[in-house]
């Protein structure tokens, strides 16, 4: 467009000025011919009228042709600002850690990791020995997970009792089965067994699963190295799996195989109300000449060493099976649970064959004074993440959570197994939705039959623990 096409209003403005200025200037000046006539006069001022309408014109129709021209203009760099920043990766911090995500949400990476630090004192017992104190890092764990469309992963590693191991260590690929959502875990992976024993301990309300879920499981343990088929319903879900042993097996013998499956159904499942029914089953083929058939319950908390129901000795174990029942209700700020298991260990020793059988059972029961509520997974029908209503870190209270629980463990029919049972009592503050500070006082009593800890024995011992999960 030609320059003189365009006529700013600041610019009209100005001739606008210029041409009275110059008509009244004319009319004044000493030498300019004689005044003008009446007539004359107003003769000049219709021609300046027309000559400012005239100009106006030409300014409306510069400024209707400019704007048309200027809105597609904007669109467009909008339009591309736009298309620039839907490109850019996101960052979520709503875990804990950061979330990177690509533009479409199809492929995600976070880091995992968690700190528990302990302090114990136990006193009591008969046994000088067994009241002992002191301090731990119960674990700290460092890992990864992602996803890149239908595919996922986990990796993680955890230091804990002087030693590091693998944890989880499994890809996973989402479909569906019988028109449900499904997945299919490739590698090592935490049990689906019980409410405690699928959960993580970062989630479970007290510093340590209940007996069900430490000690009625297979000879390979919580994890194992194999695949796992899981399909998810509304307020439902099911499992089967087959495995080895974990991934810390040094190779130097062959792997006991586990064979497991669990279901869970939420009959009632709301916002004020939910109640969890489950089942469990497992068997396994034991490898010959394998460790850890057994396990002693550690009863009073984990750093303790000493205080332990003893299962004794067991030789020449071939298979086992092993089953249980789960149930539990979450209305409102309270919840309450309880698990039974049993497990029938058979093989062949000196005596000859045997078929002998163990079990342990434990209730619940707990109460979010204030700042929360309990937190369940009606999907894998396990614990979750407590969610806080204000967070310390926010200048809030955080959340305030009373407990009890009470557990017994009967290996009386092994040849050599003890019995024993413990209450707990205690409480948690919820700092975050990422950290607490946990308080667990536990009553026990053991009554073991081997091991250098003979006879009836009982004692109190307090756990404290902080927690910190992302």
């Amino acid at each position: 467009m030609h320059t003189s096409h365009v006529l700013p209003r600041a610019a009209l403005s100005v001739a606008l000025g210029l041409l009275l200025a110059s008509g009244h200037a004319g009319a004044q000046t000493s030498t300019a011919p004689a005044p003008l006539s009446q007539a004359e006069l107003s003769q000049l001022v219709q021609r300046q009228a027309l000559q400012i309408q005239q100009l106006e014109a030409r300014l409306r129709a510069v400024e209707g042709n400019a704007a048309p021209a200027a809105a597609p203009a904007l669109e467009q760099r909008v339009a591309a600002v736009e298309t620039a920043q839907s490109k850019v990766p996101k960052v979520s911090w709503s875990k804990g850690a950061p979330e990177f995500s690509s533009a479409d949400g199809q492929s995600t990476f976070r880091p995992r990791g968690r700190l528990f630090v302990d302090q114990s004192s136990t006193s009591g017992s008969g046994y000088g020995a067994r009241n002992l104190s002191g301090t731990e890092i119960r674990s700290v764990r460092l890992g990864a997970e992602g996803r890149h469309g239908v595919l996922g992963y986990v990796v993680e590693g955890d230091f804990a009792d002087n030693a590091v191991a693998w944890k989880s260590v499994y890809a996973s690929v989402d479909h569906t089965l019988f028109g449900q959502a499904a997945d299919l875990t490739i590698g090592n992976r935490l049990n689906d067994r019980g409410l405690d024993g699928s959960s993580s301990t970062s989630n479970t309300p007290f510093q340590d699963r209940n007996v069900v879920g430490a000690l009625m499981l297979p000879q390979r343990g919580l994890f194992g190295v194999g695949l796992t088929e899981r399909v998810y319903g509304n307020g439902w879900h099911a499992s089967v799996s087959v495995a080895g042993n974990d991934l810390n097996n040094s190779g130097s013998d062959n792997d006991s195989l586990t064979w497991a499956t669990r279901v869970h159904w939420n009959p009632v499942l709301g916002r004020n109300a939910t109640v969890h029914l489950a089942g469990w089953a497992f068997h396994e083929e034991i490898s010959a000449g394998a460790s850890g058939v057994l396990r002693s319950s550690a009863i009073s908390g984990h750093f303790n060493d000493e205080i332990k129901i003893a299962p004794g000795t067991l030789l020449g174990a071939e298979r086992s099976n092993a089953w249980g029942l789960e149930a539990a209700g979450f209305f409102g700020p309270f919840w309450t649970s309880g698990e039974w298991g049993t497990r029938t260990l058979r093989g062949v020793d000196a005596r000859g064959r045997y078929d002998l059988d163990h079990a342990a059972w434990a209730v619940g029961a707990g109460w979010f004074v204030s700042g929360a509520r309990p937190s369940y997974s009606a999907k894998a029908g396990t614990w979750g993440k407590v969610k806080v209503a204000e967070p310390v870190t926010a200048g809030g209270h955080g959340a305030f959570e009373l407990k009890a629980r009470y557990e017994d463990v009967d290996y009386a029919e092994l040849p050599t197994g003890g019995t024993g049972r413990a209450w707990t009592v205690g409480g948690n503050w919820y700092l975050n939705d990422y950290s607490r500070v946990m308080l667990d006082v536990v009553r026990w009593r053991t009554d073991n039959r081997s091991g250098a800890y003979i006879g009836p024995d009982e004692g109190t011992t307090f756990n404290t623990r902080l927690q910190l999960v992302f």
